[in-house]
């Protein structure tokens, strides 16, 4: 097979075509237009304590090591009591405080007048006052009285120290005088369903209702005028007898002798 032969020589002669390299990839180019993004942050970052476990329970500071939030702010019996004893200064915490408590000065004490989580005002404090030292602490008190404190001190801060001191509790002799008793502020877990604070206001509207009234002029005095009662003479009825002798009586004297 000539044909054969001669194809395979001519194969054999033809120099081998060298292998083109392969095109070069192209790198790939990132463009940022900030910086790297920060780590996200972990998850035990993330279950860190609430704004309202460190205001009323003081997770936050038993988990720090700090015990400052002991002598401020307002506590639950069972968390202040847990928290001193984890704090290591027991002697914190007394007994009768389960009945509610404050440091705050102007207030009877809840287990002075045996009634749990009620404190009314002293005679002669400032009620705008002693209201802002309650709530700064350290009181232990239940939710509902930490509550109901809270909605009173916005209607203070509506009304002003001022006009809230005259109406609830005043530091002034004369004022504090002219409080009734049941008008007196008091801060109590009783009352946090009623409408005390709706209460106040209504007595804050009729107090400016009568400072906006006129002074009314004072009355003359009035001078009784009397009339005497005429005597009426009842004529009586004579005996005729009797008449017919006067008349003939008074006859013979005018007779002329």
């Amino acid at each position: 097979m000539p044909a054969r032969e001669n194809e395979t020589a001519q194969a054999d002669t033809e120099p081998a075509q060298e292998a083109l390299p392969a095109p070069a990839t192209e790198t790939e180019t990132d463009f940022k237009t900030e910086g790297d993004l920060p780590a996200v942050a972990t998850a035990a970052g993330a279950t860190g304590a609430t704004a309202s476990e460190i205001a009323f329970d003081g997770k936050e500071a038993k988990a720090s090591g700090d015990t400052s939030h002991l002598d401020k702010g307002i506590h639950h019996y069972e968390s202040y009591r847990a928290a001193c004893e984890q704090a290591g200064k027991p002697e914190k915490w007394k007994a009768h405080y389960q009945n509610g408590h404050t440091e705050a000065a102007g207030w009877n004490q809840p287990y002075e007048h045996r009634a749990v989580n009620d404190w009314t005002l002293k005679k002669g404090t400032s009620a705008s006052d002693a209201l802002k030292r309650w709530m700064a602490g350290p009181t232990i008190a239940d939710y509902r009285a930490a509550l109901l404190a809270d909605e009173i001190d916005e209607v203070r801060d509506e009304m002003g120290d001022r006009k809230f001191d005259r109406l609830f509790g005043s530091a002034n002799e004369a004022e504090d005088r002219a409080i009734p008793v049941s008008q007196r502020l008091r801060i109590s877990s009783d009352a946090y369903t009623t409408p005390l604070t709706d209460q106040m206001k209504a007595i804050a509207a009729e107090a400016d209702t009568k400072s906006r009234q006129p002074n009314e002029p004072v009355a003359a005095p009035q001078v009784e005028t009397r009339v005497e009662a005429k005597q009426e003479v009842v004529a009586k009825d004579q005996d005729p007898l009797v008449v017919a002798q006067e008349l003939g009586v008074e006859q013979r004297d005018r007779e002329i002798v």
